[in-house]
């Protein structure tokens, strides 16, 4: 009798950042680890973002059992709502994760019902088949959890994303101890976030920003203005309190901010200290050593807080010379030259910038290469397979796993869809699942192919040519001159548009009438105009266009 295999499906965040999704299955039991979005870079041009492909989910909806979290970053928790689109769910997560999904949810008017059910770390509960067991670890969000499974076939443990901060937060450090019980218990299989593997040593302590934050208060002479995520309620709590300790208000900057910092507060995981902040409009009340500003902006987003700031045309605040800029958080991929224009636009206005790289006032949420041995000693997995980041971020984790008498044979590198199954004995590669990641437009999905975004791409780059012939149905003569236009298109050194264009009219029509007057379909002339008049544009313009022909029969 063939024995009964635990299913491990990565769906997203396997040799990718963001998307993060796992499902674990069992028989006809189906659960989501976390359920993320990812943003587009430059190639997808007119797209808000990606959700996961979700179709082998879809294709056993009966079976799903719920959707647990590990914590409230949108890379984990963005995509639950176009999931409670199809269908009703149950989500387990902490208090905070719950009420940024609630809000999102909110704006989703086609949703179903989401039941959640709130967990505490040092909690178990059960889902479907699956024991979990919650533990708390440090993140740069509050209430991250890692957790321990209890499968029929043994003991899974994700990580969740994680670091080791020896400094306590709210009595909080990373949950050493438990992991260590895991690994008396003995754990099967590991799934560790490989984001920052490539990094030696250890991160920094969330504390030594603060002192660095204290001193740079102590010193202040100017405005402060301080762009960073909002989700990071640690360090707007840090940067609230040195801010009261030192007499100095705070202004709060951008629709997330204010959302991030109301919810922490309410659930009384933000202290607020009384008198502390202020509106942008009475900021110029006070001497300007005595204002600090937290703003959303720090990548750059469009539309974002700090990005309106650098570009003059926020409503609420003028940059001034001499103001102070801090950008406390890194430099996400992807966003490098975004960033970079904004900080050139900001010392454009006589500003001082500081940022990771000059000046310590950012520490990763993810742990080094010294937390990650950490992690993989007191676990002591029989199996293990990095996850939460590209292809050379999970092989430099596995190399490290390696090291910490983790056998190399029993180390699986995969990336999304690459099914894994275990009988509670040996862990191996199943087949295959065919991925796509969904593009978010104008909050509708978009189940497109590919090819439609290599399309919107090459317009992007080399514009578009147009062209239209209206001819005789009876006589096939040509009814009128040929219309042709172009789009976006870069024409060579001494070109001239208008020239070109004439030209390309009387091309057009020379060719008709050389190889079109045959009984050709409408369709066969189009082709026949459309690759010489492509053939044309080639050599007048910077770039081979788009070309699309017409003929139409009157």
């Amino acid at each position: 009798m063939t024995k009964k295999k635990l299913r491990l499906l990565p769906l997203g965040g396997l040799g990718e950042i963001g998307l993060n999704c796992l499902v674990l299955e069992w028989e006809d039991n189906l659960v989501l680890l976390d359920c993320g979005i990812q943003f587009p870079d430059a190639s997808h041009p007119g797209v808000e973002l990606f959700v996961p492909d979700l179709s082998y989910v879809m294709d056993r909806l009966d079976h799903l059992k719920g959707v647990v979290v590990t914590h409230g970053h949108d890379d984990h928790i963005g995509a639950i709502p176009y999931l409670a689109r199809r269908t009703a769910l149950d989500v387990y997560c902490t208090k905070f994760p719950r009420g940024l999904i609630a809000h999102k949810l909110a704006e989703h008017e086609h949703a179903k019902k989401v039941n959640f059910i709130e967990i505490e770390p040092g909690k178990s509960f059960q889902v479907g088949p699956f024991g979990f067991t919650a533990v708390a670890v440090q993140h740069s969000i509050i209430e991250a959890l890692a957790f321990g499974i209890q499968t029929p076939v043994g003991l899974v443990v994700h990580s969740g994303d994680f670091k080791h901060d020896p400094t306590p937060f709210e009595g909080q450090t990373i949950g050493l101890e438990a992991f260590e019980a895991f690994g008396k218990k003995g754990v099967h299989l590991l799934f560790a976030d490989s984001t920052n593997a490539e990094k030696a040593g250890h991160t920094v302590s969330e504390e030594d920003i603060a002192k660095s934050f204290s001193q740079l208060f102590k010193e202040q002479d100017t405005r402060i203005i301080i762009a960073l995520f909002a989700s990071n309620i640690r360090r707007i709590g840090n940067l609230l309190r040195l801010a009261h300790e030192q007499g100095k208000k705070v202004v709060l900057l951008g629709r997330s901010m204010h959302s991030y910092t109301r919810l922490a507060h309410e659930q009384s995981s933000l202290n607020i200290p009384e008198d502390t902040l202020i509106l942008p409009e009475n900021a110029d009340k006070y001497p300007d050593d005595k204002v600090v500003i937290l703003a959303t902006g720090s990548q750059a987003e469009p539309q974002s807080a700090l990005l309106r700031v650098a570009h003059g045309t926020h409503r609420d605040l003028q940059l001034r010379p001499g103001d102070r800029v801090m950008l406390s958080s890194r430099f996400i991929p992807g966003n490098e030259r975004a960033i970079s224009g904004m900080i050139s636009q900001l010392a454009r206005q006589g500003a001082e910038i500081l940022y990771e790289s000059v000046h310590q006032i950012h520490v990763s949420g993810h742990g080094f290469q010294e937390e990650l041995r950490l992690l993989h000693q007191a676990c002591k997995p029989k199996y293990f397979v990095p996850v939460h980041g590209e292809y050379r971020h999970m092989a430099k984790h596995a190399d490290l796993a390696s090291e910490s008498d983790i056998s190399k044979e029993n180390i699986f590198i995969i990336e999304d869809g690459q099914v894994l199954e275990t009988d509670g004995v040996q862990l191996a590669r199943a087949e295959k699942v065919n991925l796509k990641k969904v593009p978010i437009v104008q909050g509708w999905v978009m189940e497109q192919r590919p090819i439609v975004f290599t399309q919107r791409s090459g317009m992007a780059k080399a514009g578009i040519v147009y062209s239209v012939l209206m001819r005789d149905a009876h006589t096939r003569e040509l009814v009128g001159r040929p219309v042709v236009n172009s789009y976006g298109v870069l024409f060579k050194d001494g070109e001239e548009e208008d020239t070109v264009k004439l030209e390309a009219v009387d091309l057009v029509e020379s060719v008709y009438e050389e190889e079109c007057m045959d009984p050709a379909s409408d369709h066969e002339a189009a082709e026949i105009i459309r690759l010489q008049l492509r053939r044309y544009y080639r050599d007048h313009a910077c770039y081979k266009p788009i070309v699309i022909t017409q003929v139409f029969d009157v």
